[in-house]
């Protein structure tokens, strides 16, 4: 017996080494990448790579310490995985954090497991710098490491061998505690129970980080020595069909999945689908980890019976990561049994037989028999005794599987882990789960935790969930929740339900519609009856939440207990809800903005409060034109204004900022902005551009050292992406920062910074390089003022905004540290796009101030102005221009409110929001529209004014310079435009004016324009169309639609005018005027500037006057490698051109840039995700603008390839 602990314990590992030496070119693991290509491992392959990074593990580790896995699903993980237990090591599986709210959860995760290590592939690197800090866990890149086999001995019989956390815990992280012992007794559960053997093939999506995912589909195939297929979860959520066409492909004769997805490959499934498939090689197709539904049995057989799927294949199963995964199942090759009983008494606990067609009676599907070693009973929660024949129990389990406990929660492990029945008999593991057992088999009833116990009946939510998704008729599997709430000591029914588009739209119309909250109240009315007909209770509350926002785990279960506490927090993003009629139809909701009340009405307070003190403070404190004249602002205007929030408007209020709705702060800047447009614009950069990307996007560490000095008004902020031959088009950009130990090397220049000059902290977007030189995208990093190399440069002499000071800035070198990235690193464009489209926002703001005020001026002149025939107010052209300046204030005005409101929301329309904030394509629009209506306004008021308007003194001028500027900045109306009517048909404004503004009808009538013009439309007019219609759309009905429309059609009408003459043409024509006019160039010396060489503190004899400056590295270049294997590259990425560009590939040369047959940033996307598919590579699209021809890019994938392939046989040994 001493002999067979040990190899017990090892169980797993020796299996493994023993398919190395008896079939070492046999598959064991294969996986799928999204473009159709596989990667493969044999049972030798495998064996070597684990040996040879267990040795280097064993090296950095003691055994039975905790490794974090953070890895993408892939072969990289199982090898890392079976390193693991091959070292001694405790396998920690956890997700790649996502980039909004991942890094909180796996930071709890870090605390609670403490590992040594933390194990992931050298690209995720960068985003997981924060694992590293501060705790003692050191970050291994496994796919840069190289080994050797190491003699190395084998865990103990009671040694860890991995820590499952649970999903879906509202809680800190619950982690179960597997052994070795535990996990090769329930892999020999698995394999009677399925049948498995050598000639098995296993097709799997389940995340490997999840039981069913990794003991299933991992574990168990090496065990048993058979061959498993596996692909990411995303590509079946994406193309469930994809995983149906993998098990056809490789012969499947296993594949399982929750419920959920055998029902989302029924109801997906098209004919045309299902004539390519055969599923005749299916002997299990097991449905486990949430209840299985008799429905979706039955529509599973009825789609695919016709592809040979057999009835005895389908195999219900039950398992829970506290009994390592399996405890019930099948049985094998017999057709699922359902029980049919009556659900009024099973709401009183008792188990009673029903007929099917009784409206009472409720279907079970039998989960199986308990699995070979599992001893299971049903047991009274209460009295802890066997709850008998007939009676609904909790499920409690016994046996070698079930796992050692809890990690860092020992009460709560001894009351799961150590139960005793009330005759002292046990340990039992408490499941939760209620059932019970009929002719050997398992029926789930429930969750003990979600029972809603309404006066003394049992309410099972998964019955009234199906109910609803019935009634609503609108939702797919797992789109609703139903939970209890408390009312006044009694239980309550909840019901929340994640609304669709086309309910959204009519929600919010039904805020002033009474059709619209009549269709609301029919559908409310609907589910109520339903459920008081089926249950005989009423439903206290039942709200639709936005798209998106519906909480389910990673492996798409209801969260219930976290729906119930965003509840009970009114945190929920509701859309609309309605509670007991005899209470209040319409209670009170998350206000309008989305935010919650009391927050909300906190920020209209404060900002409130903002603009008073504004208003009283600017007459007595402000010269505008001062400041004009010299140049400058006094430093007691942005100590004042600091002093009292305004550089500060949407921090939280812990790191000192006022925490604004956007909505607030818009209406501030607006106000700003009728005062003095330069000091609304210093105001503006320094909240927008600086202080969010901080708050954004900021490590938490970095963000709370430096938001409170932004916030506080101590220090300011800016945002550096312009630069002298680029602007803030990527494409062209020429800061680079390189990757060095520790961080990267910054080299470049910037101009035209706002407030750099006076900013204590710099966000710099560069181009990202690998060390070795290679492209990796953008990157966005943050700069303190003293960093060594940064030097600030000349102040810019601008024709506006004069006050403000900006300038150049240059990088010799500048070393920024890793913790100083902004977002991930190649995403740097996602911080920028995100600054910007606020900024945009913030430009309709004060454009909107601004007009207001030239509006004021006008009035007061024209109404005191005595002209020929009366009061120049009362003159036509007056009255004209007035009417239509007041409409296109009204219009601009519902459109920053319609944008702000949306931000406040958090956005939820499509990708085009930044980490779901600002949709980008509308922002663009805004801000053009905005800034040319401003312009008019302007110009209308100086034209007002006459030889008055001339005078400096009449503010006129001042105004107008400002006003000029913002039709440039943050991307010029033209180019901003041209890439609006780039993606015109391909959603952007339109769809956001259709979906989020309600303006289907002039959507649909602008894209009807733009079809009927075709190619002939130049870009500029199209976009300009798209801009007007999201204006028009925001205006509703309103008093300044008319206007709006009048605008509109004549731009719709223009789309029809033939192109312009050709460039040769027209430089012809203007060539010709210098016989008229000559080139008269002013060459006078003029005013001497330089300083003195000899003054000049490094002056050295035969030194040039000017300083020669260091060139910036241009990026390495991509030598290809053969020929033949260039030569199919280029092809490949002529392929993927034709994904984004509609002509023009055919006659692409290989030298030729991208950008002359219309590359774009927007056509960029699709080419990258074409890339990304089908060479397996993540593919950012800014590469494309690193490597600008279809030579370089081939060349660039060539040598990342070869890279890989010289990586992946150094890290398998």
């Amino acid at each position: 017996m001493a002999e067979s602990e040990p190899l017990q314990a090892a169980f797993v590992l020796r299996q493994l080494e023993r398919h190395a030496r008896s079939a070492p070119d046999h598959v064991a693991f294969t996986f799928l990448r999204e473009d159709g290509r596989e990667e493969s491992l044999s049972n030798g392959e495998l064996a070597a790579r684990v040996e040879a990074l267990a040795g280097v593990l064993a090296r950095e580790a003691a055994p039975g310490e905790r490794a974090l896995l953070l890895y993408p699903p892939g072969l990289a993980f199982v090898t890392a995985f079976f390193a693991c237990l091959r070292a001694g090591l405790v396998a920690v599986p956890a997700p790649l954090p996502r980039r909004n709210g991942g890094e909180r959860h796996l930071r709890a995760l870090l605390v609670d497991a403490d590992p040594a290590l933390a194990l992931a592939l050298r690209e995720a690197a960068p985003g997981l710098a924060f694992v590293m800090d501060g705790g003692r866990t050191r970050l291994l890149c496994t796919d840069t490491l190289q080994g050797a086999p190491t003699q190395l001995p084998l865990a103990g019989p009671d040694a860890l061998a991995f820590i499952q956390y649970t999903s879906g815990s509202t809680m800190a992280p619950r982690g179960v505690e597997v052994g070795h012992a535990s996990l090769a007794a329930n892999v020999a559960m698995i394999r009677a129970a399925f049948g498995f053997d050598a000639d098995s093939v296993m097709v799997s999506w389940l995340p490997p980080f999840h039981d069913m995912g990794l003991v299933g589909s991992i574990v168990t195939p090496v065990s048993v020595g058979f061959r498993s297929v596996l692909m990411a979860p995303a590509t079946f959520l994406r193309q469930p069909q994809r995983w149906l066409e993998a098990i056809h492909a490789y012969r499947a004769t296993c594949a399982g999945a929750p419920d959920f997805a055998w029902d989302l490959c029924a109801r997906r499934a098209t004919q045309e689908d299902k004539a390519r498939l055969d599923l005749s090689c299916l002997t299990v197709a097991y449905n486990g980890a949430e209840p299985v539904r008799a429905a979706t049995v039955r529509r599973l057989f009825a789609a695919f019976a016709e592809c040979g799927l057999r009835p005895g294949a389908i195999f219900p199963c039950y398992g829970l990561a506290e009994h390592t995964l399996l405890a019930a199942g099948g049985p094998r090759g017999q057709a699922p049994r359902t029980f049919a009983l009556s659900q009024s008494r099973l709401e009183a606990g008792q188990v009673r037989e029903a007929d099917r067609s009784d409206p009472d009676a409720r279907e079970l599907v039998s989960c199986g028999p308990p699995a070979p070693g599992v001893d299971l009973l049903a047991v009274d929660p209460d009295s802890c005794r066997p709850a008998g024949p007939g009676r609904v129990g909790e499920i409690w389990l016994a046996g070698p599987a079930v796992a050692r406990g809890y990690r860092n929660a020992p009460f709560v492990a001894q009351a799961a882990f150590e139960a005793r029945l009330a005759d002292g008999a046990g340990p039992w593991l408490r499941t939760g789960d209620l059932g019970f057992v009929r002719d050997g088999e398992l029926y789930i009833t429930g969750r003990l935790k979600d029972l809603v116990i309404v006066n003394g009946r049992n309410i099972y939510p998964q019955d009234v969930e199906m109910l609803v998704e019935e009634v609503a008729g609108f939702l797919e599997p797992n789109r609703c929740a139903v939970f209890g709430v408390d009312d006044g000591g009694q239980e309550r029914l909840a019901i929340v339900l994640e609304a669709d588009r086309r309910l959204v739209r009519i929600a919010r119309r039904g805020r002033g519609d009474a059709a619209s909250l009549a269709q609301l109240d029919a559908l409310v009315g609907r589910i109520r009856s339903a459920v008081a007909s089926r249950f005989g209770t009423t439903v206290e509350l039942l709200a639709l939440v936005r798209p998106g926002s519906f909480p389910r785990t990673s492996s798409g279960k209801v969260q219930r207990a976290l729906c119930r506490a965003l509840a009970a927090r009114e945190e929920l993003d509701v859309v609309y809800a309605a509670r007991y009629p005899e209470r209040e139809l319409h209670p009170r909701r998350r206000s309008s903005d989305g935010r919650d009340p009391s927050a909300a009405e906190q920020s209209r307070r404060t900002a409130g409060e903002m603009r008073d003190w504004l208003r009283r403070w600017a007459p007595r404190r402000l010269d505008s034109r001062l400041m004009d004249e010299r140049r400058t602002m006094p430093p007691h205007v942005l100590l004042d204004l600091g002093n009292h929030g305004f550089l500060g408007m949407q921090a939280p209020l812990a790191l000192g900022g006022k925490a604004l709705a956007t909505g607030d702060l818009l209406r501030l800047m607006e106000q700003l902005a009728a005062i003095d447009l330069t000091l609304a614009t210093a105001v503006g950069v320094h909240n927008g551009l600086g202080l969010r990307p901080v708050l954004r996007f900021a490590p938490e560490r970095l963000r709370a050292a430096v938001a409170p000095h932004l916030a506080g008004g101590r220090q300011l902020a800016a945002f550096a992406l312009t630069e002298p031959a680029a602007g803030a088009n990527p494409l062209a950009m020429r800061t680079r920062a390189q990757r060095c130990p520790g961080g990267w090397r910054l080299n470049g220049d910037k101009h035209l910074i706002g407030l750099a000059n006076w900013a204590g902290w710099i966000t710099v977007v560069a181009r990202a390089l690998d060390e070795q030189g290679m492209a990796l995208g953008t990157v966005a990093l943050l700069l303190p003022d003293d960093a060594p190399g940064l030097r600030q440069d000349a102040e810019a002499l601008t024709m506006g905004m004069r006050a403000m000071v900006q300038n150049a800035l240059r990088f010799d070198d500048v070393f920024v540290p890793d913790t100083h990235v902004l977002g991930q690193p190649g995403a740097g464009m996602e911080v920028a796009r995100d600054a910007m489209a606020f900024a945009r926002l913030g430009i309709g703001a004060l454009c909107v101030g601004g007009m207001k005020r030239c509006a004021q001026l006008m009035l007061r002149y024209a109404s005191r102005r005595e002209v020929a025939g009366g009061r120049l107010l009362e003159h036509p052209v007056t009255l004209a221009r007035l009417d239509g300046l007041t409409s296109a204030i009204d219009a601009l005005e519902a459109l920053v409110r319609a944008l702000g409101a949306y931000d406040d929301r958090g956005g939820a329309h499509g990708a085009q929001g930044a980490r779901g904030g600002l949709p980008q394509e509308a922002c663009m629009a805004c801000k053009c529209v905005a800034s040319e209506l401003l312009w008019e306004a302007a110009d209308m008021l100086m034209q007002l004014l006459g030889g008055r308007g001339y005078l400096e003194p009449s503010l006129a001028p001042l105004l107008m310079r400002d006003a000029r500027v913002m039709r440039i900045l943050e991307g010029p109306t033209e180019a901003l435009y041209v890439h609006l009517g780039a993606g015109a048909l391909d959603g952007g404004c339109l769809a956001f004016a259709a979906d989020v503004l309600d303006g289907a009808d002039v959507a649909q009538q602008a894209r009807a324009a733009l079809l009927e013009a075709g190619a002939t439309c130049p870009g500029y007019a199209a976009g300009e169309l798209c801009a007007w219609t999201l204006l028009v759309a925001a205006c509703g009905d309103g008093p300044a639609a008319p206007w709006a429309r009048r605008r509109w059609s004549a731009l719709r009408a223009q789309l029809k005018h033939g192109a312009p003459a050709a460039p040769a043409t027209l430089a012809a024509r203007i060539d010709a005027y210098a016989d008229a006019i000559g080139t008269p160039d002013q060459e006078a010396a003029g005013e001497g500037r330089e300083r003195d060489p000899l003054l000049e503190p490094g002056w050295a004899p035969g030194a040039g006057e000017a300083a020669t400056r260091a060139s910036v590295p241009a990026p390495a270049k991509m030598e290809a490698p053969a020929p033949a294997g260039l030569e199919d590259t280029r092809a490949l990425v002529r392929r993927c051109l034709l994904y984004g560009l509609d002509g023009g590939v055919e006659t692409l040369g290989d030298d030729q840039p991208f950008a002359e047959v219309g590359l774009d940033s927007l056509s960029a996307m699709p080419v990258a995700l074409e890339l990304e598919r089908q060479t397996g590579m993540t593919i950012n699209a800014e590469l494309l603008y690193e490597y600008q021809t279809v030579a370089q890019l081939a060349a660039y994938l060539d040598a990342r390839r070869a890279a890989g392939t010289a990586q992946e046989g150094a890290a398998g040994g």
